[in-house]
C-alpha cells in the first residue's frame, strides 16, 4: 500500500517533511483553481466546473481553459503516479470535494475507486450548485464507499447511491493502541472515587458541559469522584467557567491535547469513559467515536448517547451504558450505578477489551477494506501495489 498524500500549496513544511518520510508516502502538491474576483465570472466558472462534471465530451475541451490550468496540471501528476505505480485499487481515505478533478480523470480512464466515508465529509448540508454536482459525482462515481457507521450510511443514503455501493466498515484503532493495551487489565477501583476519562475535542457536540452537569448531581449524591479531560479546542474557556459556575472544578483536571503515552496513561487509571455527544440534526452528530473503542481496548467501558454511530460504538449493557442526549441526570444515574456496581463495571469492561481487540484491530479492518476493493476490481495481481488517492484519516 501507498499513500498519495494531498498537500496544500502553503504547507511547504509539511511537502517537505513528506518527500522524506517513508518510501511508501508520496506527496501530491494539490493548486486549486483561482476563479475571477466578480460576481459574473464566478458564476461563470461555477458553471463550467458543473458542465466538466456532467459531460465527459466537453470535459477535455474544458480542461485546456486557463480556468482549470491548476487542477489539470494535479491531473497530470496524478496519471504519472498511476502509470508508475500501476495500482491494483484505489482509495480516497476520506471525501474531499477539492479532488474532484481527480475522480474525473479516473471517471474517464474508467479506473474503479473506492472511498472512506467518516460523516462529517459527506454530509447532506446546503452548499453552493457546483459544489453540490462535485460532491454528486465523486460520491456516485465510486465503485463502493466504506461508511464508519449505520448513521454514516443513512447520511449515503440521501444522495441515493446505490445501497449494494455502501459497505458499513467501522474504523480501527491503531496498532499503538493494541500494543500498549496488552499488558492492561480491565479496570477496578482501586480509590474510593469514581475516575472518569473523556478524550476527545472540546467542542459543544461533545456534551462536556453534560458531564459536568451530572457530576454536580454525583455531588449531591455524595458520590466522589475525579474528571481528567484529555483534549483542546475552543469550548476549553466556556468548561472551565462552568466547572467554576458548578462548584466542581477541583475534581476536573483539563489537561489539554494529549497523544502517546500520556493519552494511554489516561485511560489505564480511568474507571468510565464518558462522552454524551449532542444531536444538532441528523446530519451533524457523532459518526462513530472512536475514542470509545480506544479506551473499550484497556478495559475501559463506556457511557455515551444515543447519538449517531455511538450505538455501534458501545454496546447497551454489554460494554457500556447509552443514555438520552441532553439529559445530565440520565447520565448521572448510569454513572451512579457503575460505581455503585463495581462487579458490573468489570464485566462490562472486560467485554469492551474482548471486542476492541478484536473487532477493532488494525488486521481485522484492513481485510475488510482488502475485500471490497478487491470484489471491486475483481481478481486483482497480488505482486501489485494498492494506493491510496488522498491522504487516509485512519492510521
Amino acid at each position: 500500500v501507498k499513500i498519495l498524500a494531498v498537500v496544500q500549496p502553503d504547507e511547504t513544511e509539511h511537502l517537505g517533511l513528506l518527500k522524506d518520510y517513508e518510501p511508501w508516502v508520496i506527496p501530491l502538491q494539490l493548486i486549486e483553481d483561482s476563479k475571477p474576483v466578480n460576481w459574473l465570472g464566478r458564476k461563470s466558472v461555477s458553471f463550467l466546473e458543473i458542465l466538466r462534471c456532467r459531460s465527459p465530451k466537453c470535459r477535455s475541451v474544458l480542461e485546456k481553459a486557463a480556468f482549470f490550468r491548476a487542477s489539470t496540471a494535479a491531473i497530470t501528476c496524478f496519471e504519472r503516479f498511476l502509470s508508475i505505480e500501476k495500482p491494483s485499487a484505489i482509495v480516497f481515505g476520506h471525501f474531499n470535494v477539492k479532488l474532484y478533478a481527480l475522480a474525473l480523470s479516473l471517471l474517464e480512464h474508467q479506473r474503479p475507486y473506492g472511498m472512506i466515508a467518516h460523516g462529517w465529509d459527506v454530509r447532506w448540508v446546503p452548499t453552493s450548485r457546483n459544489d453540490f454536482v462535485k460532491k454528486e459525482t465523486m460520491l456516485k462515481g465510486a465503485s463502493w464507499i466504506a461508511a464508519n457507521s449505520c448513521h454514516t450510511k443513512s447520511i449515503l443514503d440521501m444522495w441515493r447511491i446505490p445501497t449494494e455501493r455502501i459497505k458499513i466498515i467501522h474504523p480501527p484503532i491503531s496498532e499503538e493502541a493494541i500494543r500498549e493495551s496488552a499488558a492492561a487489565e480491565p479496570v477496578s477501583r482501586k480509590h474510593d472515587d469514581l475516575a472518569l476519562v473523556t478524550v476527545c475535542r472540546l467542542v459543544k457536540d461533545k456534551g462536556i458541559h453534560l458531564v459536568m452537569r451530572a457530576l454536580k448531581i454525583l455531588a449531591a449524591r455524595g458520590i466522589p469522584f475525579r474528571y481528567e479531560i484529555g483534549g483542546d479546542g475552543p469550548e476549553r474557556g466556556p468548561l472551565e467557567a462552568l466547572a467554576d459556575e458548578l462548584g466542581v472544578r477541583g475534581k476536573i483536571h483539563f489537561k489539554g491535547f494529549v497523544k502517546g503515552e500520556e493519552k494511554w496513561r489516561l485511560f489505564r487509571n480511568a474507571d468510565v469513559f464518558v462522552m454524551p455527544s449532542r444531536a444538532d440534526t441528523k446530519a451533524h452528530q457523532e459518526s462513530f467515536g472512536i475514542g470509545f473503542i480506544e479506551a473499550a481496548a484497556f478495559g475501559v467501558p463506556a457511557v455515551g448517547s444515543r447519538v449517531g454511530g455511538i450505538p455501534e460504538a458501545v454496546v447497551d449493557g454489554e460494554t457500556g451504558i447509552l443514555v438520552p442526549d441532553e439529559s445530565p441526570k440520565d447520565l448521572a444515574d448510569a454513572l451512579t450505578f457503575l460505581y455503585r456496581n463495581p462487579e458490573a463495571r468489570r464485566k462490562m469492561g472486560r467485554a469492551a477489551r474482548e471486542r476492541a481487540r478484536s473487532q477493532f484491530s488494525p488486521g481485522t479492518i484492513a481485510s475488510r477494506i482488502k475485500e471490497e476493493a478487491s470484489r471491486a476490481v475483481g481478481e486483482v495481481d497480488r505482486s501489485q501495489p494498492g494506493l491510496l488517492a488522498s491522504e487516509c484519516a485512519w492510521h
